[in-house]
């Protein structure tokens, strides 16, 4: 889509870059946030291909001795300029600054390449 929207100039302002804290930290951690809406229909359940992401944003994080938050925003930097992002607190909003932190290409392909078995129909 976003590609689409570049080729046509149409601007987008992403709502939840970090698809709810889901990008903001690794696989199967729980937060009182997730918790509280298990088995409810806000209830994000977290795919395979979602996982493989996820797991990437952490790979390249830890390579980059930074937070998850900040790949994820990172990436979104590099497609867009506005992002919506909820902040709780100083601290995450001092989080969300990601002026220094800078993907390369290859990071960018890497944390890409899962989207393409979405497109084929793998998301479970």
């Amino acid at each position: 889509m976003l590609a689409y929207c570049k080729y046509n100039g149409i601007g987008v302002i992403p709502w939840a870059p970090l698809a709810s804290g889901l990008l903001a930290r690794p696989v199967g951690t729980e937060t009182t946030r997730l918790n509280s809406t298990k088995g409810t229909a806000l209830e994000k359940k977290v795919t395979s291909v979602d996982a493989i992401i996820i797991n990437r944003v952490e790979e390249v994080a830890k390579k980059k001795n930074c937070k998850m938050s900040q790949i994820a925003l990172a990436w979104v930097a590099s497609k867009l300029s506005s992002p919506i992002v909820g902040i709780s607190s100083v601290q995450r909003l001092q989080e969300s600054i990601i002026e220094e932190i800078e993907l390369t290409p290859e990071e960018i392909k890497y944390l890409e390449e899962p989207c393409v078995l979405c497109l084929l129909g793998y998301s479970t």
